[in-house]
């Protein structure tokens, strides 16, 4: 599979490449693509197109292309409990979009290497973060991960300006491992595909809807190296746990294996309005139904341990506006995710997961000669809900982060480009409840459900800076240097008596070759 994306990879270097060899304005392309990425609004309809085919055509470029190569670090103790202490991740990218006579198409390519310090009852991809059923550590380890991942849209009017049907495909594979012993070895994949159909009437309105179909699996299993840890008699910091809810977590030393299969089954609906007075309107409406297996196979036959079902309902509306050389775009999102699973032990339901998410931003452009100014404002609202019906834990919290934020970009006489954008973060409480019975309180609950509760009631300050330069090369593409560093400190947190609590602050720093065509 590795020599797959390897081969994927060469072909399209050599295409950019080639297509810049051919053309003489490439120059002034590979310029007009990094201005582009810079532009906030223009990126903002970037990224809300890849989000289905139904709107490729109306809001990517017909020629864009861009390799990123990038190296981030991220450190600090203000964290979820069960996230890595410290994060080295070395990452690829490689997307574009063309125009091929009358068919729209873009894709993308990436692979990321990351190397993980300090994950404790958490042997888990990080994909399927509401799980109900899973292994972890009471020891610290470290986690070495890999993840492929590779999409495609495309989108063609099946008569001469109307009837667009569109393709999309997402495949993602990953291989997780940690490095000490108890020594979790995960691998997955993920498939989805989507097809969408609309129709344009009177040149301003456009329908579609779609449907959604995808599958995947992970296998995990948790190992020893060495022997003597395995038989858990002197180091019982050495055992195995499983997760089985929300509740305590207790020791599984045997039958250390076994796959979450899953299935989903997805509509969208699409409403487009484009008018010369009020501007773009484009609106998603998205229900994926989810269902989780986990079992475990072997020579007696398949075991049935939980079955989780997901449903999530996923509203967008992106609003875009131009004034000569101004630019307005307004995003507002909603989505909501509930989880319900079935216990085979009891044959009921015994785990219920709900997570609720409202955003709105706002991004003003203004372009005064070879200056671009960016204004950003944004408001987010996340919460979420944890109940085990068994211990009745309950966990619930709803914060609300507010975002402000800057950015200018300069092009000179001779084709080059630098930038500077600044965004600062307050994130506070708004309201929680926690019920744990005195009776089920052991190490799992002081470690990560009070202590991930704690962090979720913190109020958060922080900021990121990001600085770039580039430059014309070989009269064929804009090559250039991207750096930004971020941080996070907690201001005030719930006076609780605890153990464990999250630490002051958090640190990240990245640095990337940016290539532009």
């Amino acid at each position: 599979m590795k020599k797959i994306f390897l081969s994927i990879l060469i072909l399209q270097l050599f295409c950019f490449f080639s297509y810049g060899q051919g053309n003489n304005e490439s120059a002034v392309q590979s310029l007009t693509n990094k201005i582009f990425n810079a532009d906030s609004v223009s990126n903002t309809s970037f990224e809300f197109a890849k989000k289905s085919p139904f709107n490729i055509r109306s809001l990517m470029p017909t020629q864009y292309s861009n390799i990123t190569l990038g190296y981030k670090q991220e450190k600090g103790s203000l964290m979820l409990a069960q996230d890595a202490g410290k994060i080295n991740e070395t990452y690829l990218k490689t997307e574009g979009s063309t125009q091929l006579g009358t068919v729209m198409l873009w894709g993308l390519f990436s692979y990321h290497k990351t190397f993980e310090d300090s994950t404790m009852y958490n042997h888990q991809t990080r994909n399927n973060i509401s799980a109900p059923y899973y292994f972890g550590s009471p020891i610290n380890v470290s986690y070495e991960r890999a993840v492929y991942n590779l999409k495609v849209l495309t989108e063609k009017n099946l008569t001469a300006n109307n009837l667009p049907l569109g393709l999309g495909a997402d495949y993602r594979i990953g291989n997780h491992f940690s490095t000490n012993d108890p020594r979790g070895a995960i691998s997955d994949f993920q498939f989805n595909i989507t097809a969408t159909l609309g129709y344009t009437f009177f040149n301003q309105l456009k329908l579609g809807t779609a449907y959604k179909y995808g599958y995947g699996q992970e296998r995990f299993s948790v190992d020893y190296k060495n022997n003597s840890f395995s038989q858990i008699v002197l180091l019982p910091a050495y055992n195995n746990y499983l997760i089985n809810g929300y509740g305590e977590a207790y020791v599984k030393n045997t039958e250390r294996d076994f796959n979450n299969d899953q299935t989903r089954k997805g509509v969208d609906a699409y409403i487009n309005y484009e008018s010369n007075n009020i501007g773009k309107f484009y609106f998603s409406y998205s229900l994926v139904k989810e269902k989780q297996k986990y079992v475990r196979s072997n020579s007696s036959g398949i075991f049935n341990f939980n079955q989780y079902s997901i449903e999530s309902n996923i509203f967008n509306l992106l609003w875009l506006k131009n004034f000569s050389n101004k630019k307005l775009s307004v995003i507002l999102n909603y989505n909501n995710v509930n989880g319900k699973d079935l216990n085979y032990i009891y044959l009921a339901n015994n785990y219920l997961y709900n997570a609720e998410q409202i955003g709105l931003k706002t991004i003003f452009s203004v372009k005064s000669q070879a200056n671009l100014f960016n204004y950003v404002l944004g408001a987010n609202k996340d919460g979420e809900e944890r109940k085990d019906g068994l211990t009745e834990n309950n966990l619930k919290y709803n914060r609300l982060d507010l975002i402000v934020g800057f950015g200018y970009n300069r092009t000179t006489p001779k084709l080059n480009n630098w930038g500077i954008s600044l965004t600062g973060i307050y994130s506070l409480p708004l309201n929680d409840y926690l019920i744990v019975p005195a009776i089920n309180v052991g190490q799992f609950t002081q470690r990560v459900i009070y202590y991930d509760y704690m962090y979720n009631t913190a109020t958060r300050v922080g900021g990121n800076l990001t600085t770039d330069y580039s430059f014309s090369a070989f009269n064929q593409i804009q090559a250039g240097i991207k750096i930004g560093v971020s941080y996070l400190s907690r201001t005030d947190i719930k006076d609780r008596n605890y153990t464990y609590q999250p630490g002051k602050d958090r640190f990240s720093s990245n640095i990337s070759l940016n290539l532009y065509f």
